[in-house]
Parts: structure tokens; sequence; C-alpha cells
């Protein structure tokens, strides 16, 4: 194998996008993944072990693999095409195949725990903490299985990364295959002037007329909230909701029917194999929740909270509709819809007025200045041709001291063959080098939000100020981390159920006027956003919040109950898990097309599975986090420096709930979450 010339070997600081070509991505895993064994066949044979010939050889050999994975992961994400596709799907195969081997080792293990044994009198709790999961990830392995049984686990284990990629692709697939074309505006009436632009555009690429709209989150989100036409909205509507599976209006060989009973399938024997009854107690061996049951509870207890409030959100839409829109019945399609119009006339606020303040880079700027006052760390951007495409920005970040403590990229906007959503993803982890150096840490920023087009910027509406913010707490934890070793730094380590702490804390200064001050400007007067919309748009920061909290208190319970689940058989059990929480938690009927367990990729795909209520469990802590800067002068830099080296720089080094209790002095109340949804 001539490696030479491979590009994803030969970087040593940020990834050389413009050079990566497909055939790169196998070669370079495969080569890597040799080189790794070696590494673990000469430590499986060594007498005297020491940090440097063992713990930090692994770990060199394991980081020189991530940095070399991470851009075909991102890449496959953000620019998918046939090849890279390709070489995703051979490399992940490759990846899981020989990391499941790795973590059944007993000669490695038993390496791991000599080492332990002998040195743990000398080693630090950082350095404890790193080879304790280190020890219970060779546990959940199945490290200690017969072979029959340690075999069955590492097929499973491969089969379930292939179908969790499939089912990635399907949706990706499905949505980018989907589109409606419209030679006028006569039935895109309502549709916002900039949405209506980008069709425009799209069409043109296309060759077509007039404007062609598709399912990418920004125009879907448009025709949900302002298209006049009810037909319009039903079309898309059922189209979204129908993405990869059997009721999708075109088609195509893209059904996740299948997969997610084979998933869960392969979990329940993963789980089963290693003495738990089930995928969602073997998923919380590494969380912050301790039991099932308490889950569950945690979930119940806010659903009671919210069922109220969503059922007199809902009485308050419906008379409206009837009343003023004529709409006697609101259907999925129409939620969206009549919940705007029910804002703009009762609150006087609407998303495409607000939008005006937000132009991105204002909103950018604002970040940046704030993250500055919390933490004294500064943000500049570093010119690089060096991107996988032109709309990328790669950015440094310095601390008071001018030292360099991460790099970033912003990719931001919606486009054909970029997966939907928004995330942060590692391309590089800090860890200290054996010369003493550290290696700096950079993250991947992802979102999907409206482009500029020809005759306007693009704008951000309050709700991707919050996404951008949100996603950027995720950064700034993989960023400013000052662990020094991979395993528990950044996020890793963190209990999921934990590692939405600091990027929910970052919405919340989204609705802080002071904050907003600083970067919300009309983009043509330059005027501040003024105290009375303002006023306005506070006023609807708990407007139809029980809707949105049982919404997610549907997804979560779906999820868990699911994985809960111990029937052998999986084929209904979807249906029927999901037909049963809807029943408490639905307050519209449902189509029979909806099929949104089919791209319901945060638990199928993402990392979520029986974690998904990580979101509200986590929002607990990041609410508590907030009140200790409202308790002081808010962007208080006393305050932020605690929360800096308490939250965001410990990383995975010490349990969540201590690092929590170190910062607060006490453990999580849940009062604040409830007082910010206007729940009490």
């Amino acid at each position: 194998m001539d490696t030479s010339k491979n590009t994803l070997l030969k970087f040593a600081n940020l990834p050389p996008f413009e050079k990566i070509t497909s055939k790169d991505m196998y070669q370079a895993i495969s080569f890597l993944v040799q080189e790794n064994k070696k590494i673990v066949k000469k430590i499986e044979n060594l007498k005297k072990l020491t940090w440097k010939n063992f713990i930090y050889l692994m770990e060199e050999s394991d980081d020189k693999i991530a940095k070399a994975w991470a851009p075909i992961r991102h890449l496959n994400s953000v620019m998918n095409d046939v090849k890279t596709r390709n070489q995703y799907e051979k490399s992940l195969s490759l990846l899981t195949s020989h990391y499941g081997k790795i973590g059944q080792n007993k000669k490695l293990f038993n390496q791991y725990e000599r080492f332990y044994e002998e040195n743990k009198k000398n080693l630090n709790s950082s350095q404890k903490k790193l080879l304790a999961d280190v020890l219970q990830g060779f546990k959940l392995s199945g490290v200690h299985l017969a072979p029959k049984q340690r075999k069955l686990f590492r097929d499973s284990q491969e089969k379930l990364a292939n179908l969790e990629s499939n089912f990635e692709q399907n949706i990706l697939d499905s949505t980018n295959s989907w589109s409606k074309n419209y030679k006028t505006e006569k039935l895109l009436k309502g549709m916002p002037k900039n949405a209506l632009e980008i069709a425009s555009e799209v069409a043109a690429i296309r060759k077509q007329d007039g404007f062609t709209l598709t399912l990418d989150q920004p125009c879907y989100m448009a025709v949900m909230t302002y298209a006049e036409s009810q037909a319009l909205r039903k079309t898309f509507y059922l189209a979204y909701a129908s993405r990869a599976s059997n009721k999708f209006p075109l088609k195509g060989n893209w059904d996740n029917t299948n997969n997610i009973a084979e998933i869960l399938s392969l979990r329940q024997t993963i789980a089963n194999i290693l003495g738990y009854k089930n995928f969602a107690e073997y998923s919380l061996a590494t969380k912050m929740a301790k039991s099932t049951q308490q889950v569950i509870d945690f979930l119940n207890n806010l659903k009671v909270k919210a069922i109220g409030k969503s059922k007199q959100e809902m009485v308050v839409l419906k008379k409206y509709a009837k009343k003023t829109l004529n709409i006697k019945i609101i259907n999925p399609w129409d939620l969206a819809y009549v919940s705007e119009k029910y804002k703009k006339e009762n609150f006087g606020v609407s998303q495409e007025e607000l939008k005006q303040y937000f132009p991105v880079e204002n909103v950018i700027k604002g970040l940046f200045k704030l993250v500055k006052s919390l933490y004294g760390i500064e943000v500049k951007i570093k010119k690089t041709k060096s991107v996988w495409h032109p709309d990328v920005r790669l950015y440094e970040i310095f601390d008071k001291n001018k030292n360099l403590r991460g790099k970033f990229y912003f990719d931001l906007y919606a486009r054909p063959n970029k997966r939907g959503g928004a995330w942060m993803d590692e391309c590089i982890q800090r860890r200290l080098k054996s010369n003493g150096s550290v290696q700096a840490p950079v993250a991947f920023i992802t979102c999907n939000s409206s482009p500029a087009t020809k005759t306007s910027p693009a704008f951000f509406t309050h709700y991707d100020v919050e996404t951008l913010f949100h996603e950027f707490g995720h950064g700034l934890q993989h960023m400013l981390t000052k662990v020094d070793y991979a395993g528990i730094s950044g996020i890793s380590g963190v209990e999921w159920d934990a590692v939405e702490l600091p990027s929910q804390f970052m919405e919340n200064w989204c609705w802080e006027k002071d904050v907003l001050d600083t970067f919300a400007f009309h983009f043509e007067t330059n005027q501040k956003l003024p105290n009375k919309l303002f006023k306005k748009l506070l006023a609807t920061k708990n407007y139809n919040t029980g809707m949105a909290l049982l919404r997610q208190i549907e997804f979560s319970l779906f999820d868990f109950l699911l994985h809960m689940s111990e029937e052998k058989k999986k084929t209904k059990l979807t249906e029927t898990v999901l037909k049963n929480v809807r029943k408490e938690t639905s307050l519209l009927a449902v189509h029979k097309n909806n099929k949104f367990q089919n791209s319901f990729a945060h638990i199928f795909s993402g990392g979520y599975a029986a974690g998904y209520y990580s979101y509200k469990w986590a929002e607990v802590l990041s609410a508590d986090a907030f009140m200790a800067f409202k308790e002081n002068k808010l962007v208080d830099r006393k305050v932020g420096n605690n929360f800096m080296k308490k939250i965001l720089e410990t990383g995975g080094s010490k349990p969540a709930l201590e690092l929590f209790v170190d910062f607060r002095g006490r453990e999580p109340i849940i009062d604040p979450l409830l007082k910010s949804l206007g729940l009490k």
C-alpha cells in the first residue's frame, strides 16, 4: 500500500480539505488500523508498564485514527456524494470491527488492570478517571464473555453500525429526492420574500422556471409557518413526515421500517449478552441517571406539569383558528401557521420582522463578544482556502494570555447533500503530546439556516440564533478543556445526559436584552432592537411552551420505552409504543401517513438511543447553572470564570454531578427550569 501521498496521513494541524480525495479515505483508515494492531500486539507482551510505553502509546495511535476519521465522517454529513459515502461506509465497517475486537482483547484488558493496580497510588484524579472509564469500556464491550458470546456481540455491533449508517443515508436521500416547482407566486402567497428568492435561485440552478421548493429545513419551515395555502402546507407536511418510509410520495429504496426493527433487535441482543434486561438499562451504565425507573419518573413528572398548560394553549389556538382564519379543525400542517398568525396578532411580533435584526454577521460578532465578556477569550477569523465549501469559515480562540485554546469551523447554511439539523462534532481533541506541547482541539459547528440571496444578506430567525448559541456551547466545552488526556478531554468521558448542559446554558443569553443590544441591529437602519419589540419577543418566550415540552416528552418517552421493551419481535413494536405514548401526549389527530420514527435520526443513528431524555435532564442543570448568573450581575466575569473553570475546562475528568456541585455549591434543583418554561 503506497501511502506516501495520502493527505489524511500527512497533515499536522488541520485536515487539508482542499486536497482530500475519496481514494485517500479508506486507505488511510486501513493503514492506521494496521499500525494500531501492531502497537496493541507490542503492548500485550510488555513486562514493565509505564504511562509512556503503554497508556500514552495507545492514546497516540487512537488519536491518529480519530484525526483521519473525523474529516471522512464530517464530509459524509456535509458534502455527501456516492464516492464519499462508499469510502465512509467501508471505513466505518473496518473501524467498528477493529474496535469491537480491541474492546474484547483480554490480554490488553489485563494490562490495563495490572497497570491500574500497580500505579493507583501515584495517579492523579484525571488519570484514575481515564483508566476507570477505559476498564468500564472493556466490560461494556464484552471482554469477560465466552468466545461464542464475544463473537455474537461483535457481529451485532458491526451489523448495528452499518444499519445506523444506512438509516441516516435513507433520510438524506429521500429528503433530497423530493421537490415541487411552481411557475408563479400565485400558490405561494404568504411565503417570505427571502424564502421565495432562495426558491427562485434553486429553480435557476436546476434549469426550471419560477420557484422550486425543497424539504431542506429552512424551506420546509417557511412553507409550514407562512404559506396561506392549506393544500400546499399539507403536501409538504405529508412529504416531510413520511421521509424514509413506504408512505413517502416518491418510490425509492429508502424505507427505514425494517432498519428500525433490526436496529432494536440488535441492541436488545447486545444488552442481553452483557446481562442487562434491555438496552435502556445498558445505556444507563454510562449516564447520570441511576435507573430506568428514575428516568420514567422524571419524564412523567414533567409530563404532568406540561399537559395542563398545553391543553389550554391548544384551546386558545383552536378558537382563534376557527374565528379568525376559518380553520374549523387544526390539522398537523396547520399548527405552525396558526401559531405564527396568533403570535403576530396577539403579541405583535413575527419571525420575519425579528429576522431583520439578526443578520448572520452581527449575530456571530455578538456571540464572540459575549464569550469574551464571560470568559476573557478572544475569537479571531483565520484565513484559509482549505475548506470543504466556500461558505465555511475557520476561527481560532485565544485566552487572556494570548494562548491558543482551540479552533473551529462554521458551516451555517442549508444546501443539497448536507444532513439536516445542527450539531457540533470533534475534528481534533486536546491532548498533551510526549514533547510537552498541547494538541489544540478543533471543532466542526454545523447549522442549516437560510443563506444570503442576490439581493439580501443571510438572516437568522430568533430560533436560529438560539441554535447557533447552543452548538457553540458544545464547541466551548470541546475547545476550552484543560484536560490532557483525549479520553476525558472536552466532551469525551462526560455522561451523555449531562453533555447538553453547556449548550442549553448558552441559549439563555438569547433572551437577555443586555446581550441582544450588543448585536441585534436592523440590517438597514442599524437601529438596536427596540425595547417595545423586545418586550413582545420576551412575551412569546413561554408562548406554547407547554406544547413544546409535551412534544419533547413524547420523543423521550417513545425512545426510552422502546428501548426498555424486552419483546423479542420488534417488527410492530415501534408503532405500538408510539401509539401508546401519543395517547397521553398528542393533542392533535396524527395522520396515518406520519412516519416520523423513520427519520428520527437522533435515536436510530445519532447516539441518543435510550438517551433522548438527556435534553430535558440536562436542561435542569443548565437552567440552574444560569441562575448563578441571574443572581449576580448577569454577564459577570467572576461567575463566568467559575463556570469555565468548573464546567467547561474539566471535560470528563470527574463525574458530572460532582462538577455541578463544585460550581453551584449544591445538587441541581428543578425549579429554575419550571420557572423558565412558565410552569411555575
